[in-house]
């Protein structure tokens, strides 16, 4: 027996093959790769604020799910170093460690199944050695939320279907698999700060506005306090360095990590983001869907749009679970990971610039065919004919699909690119569970939509490494960030001189003096851009694997370019500009003896989107947002503005309405037109 489970072991973990394909996209980007093709299955990636990453980059994570149901859903990972994906088991719920690269996940064990009991068991692989083992048998964590920053437990749900409630909180030590219960512990997901002791649980829905939607505790389950209250629910996540709490559905901002509420929301960028996620673990980036923003400046860059979606029936309210990008970026900020159901490397796509009553035009309906189909949001359009930029003689909600608002600058993608050919959509044993709950019609077109395929999108080239000279020795310093960083070549003038990376802790011979350069290489071959040229002389070259101390990247002199101006009068600080890439002044803050006042985003157009002011405590006391695009001629129009009490929302303005929420006791509301309060728990 433990001959056979060996071999079944290794049989998981070894390669399948290649599947990595390479394409260009639109946005500002360096190229997608499509690492599994798969249409007619669903492999997914976790959610959103859940790494697919591992703690080096090297390998990506993904569940396979054959019809939906994790009984026979098995996890993958593609090893970007090799190029090659591997099949480590039957499970789901896979969650990468944050300092190892191990994977840890819940599979059903059929011969321990009992009655209600499904035998669920965690296992623990370890990417770099293949070895993989039960860490916890039988009596496992069938929902598991992620480990804490120092890899010494990972947190989950404990099932009992037969006991209400059927969840109880446990946390599991790593890697030898001891259980303990938290029994002071509610809600969901359960995933930890990636550098700080807390982690936090989400919450069930409730009509206390104050109440936590989301709770903090410490790692040992103790010491609940409320994150986020229901006042201000919305899709969140840990910056990649654990210092904010990160808020979506909204301009990109979020809470400190150790000011639970009340205490102040600070807006970190002026892009608005949905599904915000983690990018990189310095804690410079975040990610949405097609969306990066750079907390340094503040501004933001389009990636490539996903353009993932279902089509569904108009009374289906929401089926995004099998469908949402989920994105999610790499160690060092330089890839984000997502999937999608549509094919983005021949799909066609346009976007509307007028709407008609029988027709729409648009940019180009090259790519689409002369009739079919049309998807805008959810909604199946038929047209009859097309010209080279408009669709005519529209048939609106096809399929009885939900109706769209078309109109100008929306996306248009092809019905017919959604869905699985014929010979794809009949070698299906049965379709996706989540899709046939949703369409609801075995018979419908609907029925033949793709499942999501995982893609990763290059947003960044990684950091530069940096030479240096001490009276001792010559040193190539890693990048600033420098996670995924596999090794470096060398360049003596312009031609390269290692016929293979040099991997950090080794060292390299200069035999002749000159001007070097040095490029990062990340594990899966993404190259940086080259090292400023600094003339060295023969001797050895020691290649750090970290930076040393005394070493910053940023100073007050300029040494590549200029990220921030200051303003001072008699010594003390008054005005601070952080500079974009093309030296736009996104962020503008002022300062009043020293302490900040105001907090102002503008894009790079110069729109201003959002102000912020202050108090003495150094409390957000207002936050306005503006209308992002002039109206009538007119700027900075505002949209809507909050009003806080040391972090506790007093007030909120709808300035398009007129509509004025506020603070009552513990109740949140607005007054109607009789002046009777009505109670508004979340708006």
């Amino acid at each position: 027996m433990h001959f056979y489970l060996i071999l079944l072991a290794l049989a998981f973990s070894l390669p399948l093959h290649a599947q990595k394909v390479v394409f260009s996209a639109p946005g500002n980007n360096f190229g997608v790769w499509r690492l599994t093709h798969d249409p007619h299955i669903r492999d997914w990636a976790n959610r959103y604020n859940t790494q697919c990453f591992s703690a080096d980059g090297r390998f990506v994570c993904y569940t396979h799910y054959p019809n939906g149901k994790n009984a026979t859903a098995i996890v993958r990972i593609f090893d970007l170093h090799k190029d090659q994906e591997r099949l480590v088991g039957p499970g789901f719920n896979p969650r990468w460690a944050k300092q190892n690269n191990w994977l840890i996940y819940s599979t059903y064990n059929p011969d321990k199944a009992k009655g209600d009991d499904r035998g669920v068991e965690n296992i623990l692989y370890d990417a770099d050695t293949g070895i993989t083992k039960v860490l916890v048998p039988h009596l496992g964590a069938e929902v598991l939320g992620a480990t804490d920053a120092d890899d010494r437990w990972i947190f989950g749900l404990l099932r009992d279907r037969s006991a209400d409630p059927q969840y109880r909180t446990v946390r599991i030590s790593l890697p030898d698999g001891k259980m303990e219960f938290l029994p002071e512990v509610s809600g969901i997901h359960l995933l930890p700060n990636p550098r700080h002791p807390l982690f936090f649980t989400r919450q069930a829905s409730n009509t206390d506005p104050f109440a936590a939607t989301r709770a903090f505790y410490d790692l040992d389950g103790s010491n609940r306090r409320v994150g986020v209250p229901t006042i201000q629910k919305c899709h969140m996540s840990w910056l990649g360095n654990g210092e904010y709490f990160m808020l979506g559905d909204g301009l990109f901002r979020g809470r400190k990590w150790n000011e639970p509420f009340p205490s102040s929301v600070h807006i970190l960028a002026w892009e608005w983001m949905g599904d915000v996620s983690p990018c990189g673990a310095s804690g410079r980036w975040a990610c949405g869907d097609s969306v990066i923003a750079d907390l340094r400046s503040g501004d933001d860059w389009k990636t490539a749009d996903p353009l993932s979606l279902l089509c569904l029936p108009a009374n289906v309210v929401d089926g995004s679970e099998i469908y949402d990008a989920d994105p999610k970026g790499s160690p060092d900020g330089t890839k984000i990971g997502f999937v999608s159901n549509y094919p983005l490397d021949t799909g066609p796509v346009t976007r509307i610039t007028d709407v008609r009553n029988d027709g729409l035009e648009v940019a180009s309906t090259e790519g689409f065919p002369d009739q079919g189909e049309i998807v805008v949001k959810r909604e199946v359009i038929r047209y009859e004919s097309k010209t080279p930029t408009s669709f005519d003689g529209l048939i609106r909600k096809a399929h009885n699909t939900e109706g769209s608002n078309l109109r100008q600058n929306q996306i248009v993608t092809s019905f017919e690119a959604r869905c699985l050919t014929d010979k794809q959509f009949h070698s299906l044993e049965e379709p996706h569970t989540g899709l046939t709950k949703a369409v609801n019609d075995l018979s419908s077109p609907l029925m033949r939509q793709r499942m999501t395929d995982m893609h990763l999108v290059v947003v960044r080239r990684p950091d530069r490494p940096h030479f240096r000279m001490t009276k001792d020795s010559i040193e190539l310093i890693p990048g600033e960030n420098h996670r995924e960083t596999f090794g470096y070549h060398l360049l003596l003038g312009e031609e390269r001189v290692t016929q293979k990376p040099i991997v950090p802790g080794d060292s390299f011979i200069l035999e002749k003096s000159g001007v070097w350069r040095a490029i990062a290489v990340e594990h899966s071959g993404l190259e940086s851009e080259p090292s400023l040229p600094t003339k060295l002389p023969t001797g050895k070259l020691a290649i750090l694997s970290s930076t040393p101390s005394g070493f910053a990247w940023t100073s007050t002199r300029e040494r590549d370019g200029v990220i921030r101006l200051e303003w001072y009068e008699k010594g003390v600080l008054t005005r601070r500009h952080d500079l974009n890439a093309k030296g736009k002044a996104t962020r503008r803050i002022n300062y009043n003896n020293g302490l900040i006042a105001t907090r102002k985003y503008y894009k790079p157009d110069g729109y201003l989107v959002s102000r912020e002011i202050f108090d003495e405590s150094g409390s957000v006391a207002e936050h306005t947002r503006f209308l992002p695009e002039p109206k009538g001629g007119a700027r900075d129009i505002p949209r809507e503005t909050w009003r806080y009490d040391r972090g506790m929302p007093i007030r909120h303005i709808k300035h398009d309405t007129g509509r004025e929420y506020f603070k009552k006791e513990n109740r949140w509301g607005y007054l109607d037109n009789k002046g009777k309060f009505i109670d508004t728990p979340r708006e």
